[in-house]
């Protein structure tokens, strides 16, 4: 085989598993999220405007289950081991939205202080019953789950020679499941979501975002107004 035929070959089977992995049409994956009620939604328009942003470093740190994720040794890492970069880049993405700070090296020149999030992720024990349940006898358990999540965040801002910012939003408890969930009607913004193709990482970081977001938004909504 040419060189040519062989890389179209490998062409046509890298797009053949795109496709594969684009599909997310099983009736069981959920695809909707909801808040809790009342949960006030915010928006990145809604902070108020600065002429130049904070210049921060960031730091995230993120406990799944009550554990830290593993991203050395390489020959370690879980296969969740992503999902601790996409958050970081998320707060970073979430942050800058709010006109308020701007991230920067650690060893920045002109970097004025330092954002430290903390944040925990955990389903919720009722879940993981459900999950069980109708794994040892799915004829017996046809419903479709609901996937529950308790997360919790404390943001902190520490500036030079400015006495220490800390703040903790009010969500903290988040919801996917179906377009027929009987619980979606105790809920608020109800919203579809979809990504690019189905794996763990993209699964966990889109229906993780809404959320993730919410959280950011309210712990600076605490914070601008003590801001320089």
């Amino acid at each position: 085989m040419t060189t040519k035929k062989t890389l179209l070959a490998a062409s046509i089977c890298a797009f053949s598993l795109a496709l594969s992995g684009c599909a997310y049409d099983h009736k069981d994956y959920p695809r909707e999220s909801w808040f809790v009620q009342p949960t006030t939604v915010i928006e990145a328009y809604q902070f108020k405007k600065v002429e130049e942003p904070l210049k921060v470093s960031l730091v995230v740190n993120y406990l799944w289950e009550g554990r830290p994720i593993v991203t050395e040794p390489f020959e370690k890492r879980p296969a969740d081991w992503r999902e601790q970069y996409g958050l970081w880049f998320a707060t970073e993405r979430y942050l800058e939205q709010t006109g308020l700070f701007k991230i920067v090296k650690a060893d920045a020149e002109d970097r004025q202080g330092e954002v430290v999030v903390d944040l925990s992720r955990e389903m919720d024990p009722k879940t993981k019953t459900a999950i069980e349940a109708k794994k040892a006898d799915p004829e017996n358990h046809p419903e479709k789950i609901v996937y529950e999540y308790d997360m919790t965040m404390k943001m902190t801002v520490q500036l030079k020679d400015k006495p220490e910012l800390e703040a903790t939003p009010t969500t903290d408890h988040m919801f996917i499941g179906h377009e027929d969930s009987k619980e979606k009607e105790l809920g608020q913004d109800p919203k579809r979501f979809t990504f690019s193709y189905f794996n763990n990482m993209d699964f966990h970081t889109e229906f993780v975002r809404r959320f993730y977001k919410q959280m950011v938004f309210e712990s600076v909504k605490q914070l601008e107004n003590k801001l320089p």
